[in-house]
């Protein structure tokens, strides 16, 4: 599947700290835009449920809180607007949004929004799974 276009849209968006808007993000905050934008889909902010992005474990106790509410996708079968969730440190610390053809888009701290690939050098041995969103009735 090929990359959407509209994932143009999101290259470049600065990194900030519980950001939750274009004018800063961190990488929940870009996950929760595209998908509201493009999916839908209203998450939650979880913005004040840790202190910083750098408290590993209230952000690995986040993710791993919120994916009973997520379908977790095989390898293989993810497709654009699932959530990647990556190790970092061995934890699952770090999220972007699948956009196909194993890219996805995300963003760190120090680095604006970007889309990587997930199966090249740096992310093939940290992905912790891909995540479905699944509505609640």
């Amino acid at each position: 599947m090929p990359i959407p276009l509209w994932a143009g849209r999101y290259i470049g968006l600065p990194f900030r700290d519980h950001g939750r808007d274009r004018s800063g993000l961190d990488c929940w905050g870009l996950v929760r835009l595209v998908l509201s934008e493009q999916f839908g889909h209203m998450l939650p902010s979880l913005a004040q449920d840790y202190v910083h992005s750098r408290a590993v474990d209230a952000i690995s106790k986040l993710i791993l809180r919120e994916i009973p509410l997520w379908e977790r996708m095989p390898d293989g079968a993810e497709t654009a607007g699932d959530v990647i969730v990556l190790r970092l440190s061995g934890k699952p610390l770090h999220v972007g949004t699948v956009l196909g053809d194993r890219h996805m888009l995300h963003i760190e701290s120090g680095i604006n929004s970007a889309i990587e690939r997930y199966d090249g050098t740096r992310w093939k041995d940290r992905v912790f799974g891909f995540y479905r969103y699944r509505k609640v009735l």
